[in-house]
């Protein structure tokens, strides 16, 4: 039924469980130290002082990216009931959250513009 649609969250869903494991460059500290994902994160020796900075941010930015793939299988069960305006609901918050991170992640706002032009066909 609107299985484009349902593709395309599928991979917004997959894209954003990833965004701490494939992250982004971002600097800690005062000597700006370089931490690109959470794993690098987790990877820095207790005794660096931004550790628990890098750790919390991404952290964060790995919280956010399952809490906005949760809104988005959400999305996929009311499309599957044929419920576009829950599914538009459901992908603005996803893309609501992504917003701290919209500039390194690009995900979910193309997915709701492209909910929101099936929702007003």
């Amino acid at each position: 039924m609107h299985e484009d649609l349902i593709g395309r969250i599928m991979e917004a869903i997959d894209r954003s469980k990833k965004w701490a494991e494939k992250g982004w460059k971002v600097t800690f500290g005062r000597r700006e130290v370089e931490v690109s994902s959470l794993h690098q994160a987790q990877s820095l020796p207790q005794n660096v002082v931004c550790r628990e900075e890098a750790v919390n941010y991404w952290t964060n930015v790995d919280q956010t990216g399952k809490e906005a793939a949760g809104y988005g299988k959400k999305a996929i069960a009311a499309l599957k009931r044929n419920d576009l305006k829950a599914a538009e609901d459901a992908i603005y918050f996803s893309k609501y959250l992504e917003k701290a991170f919209v500039d390194y992640t690009r995900t979910w706002k193309p997915v709701h513009e492209a909910v929101k032009r099936e929702l007003f066909k």
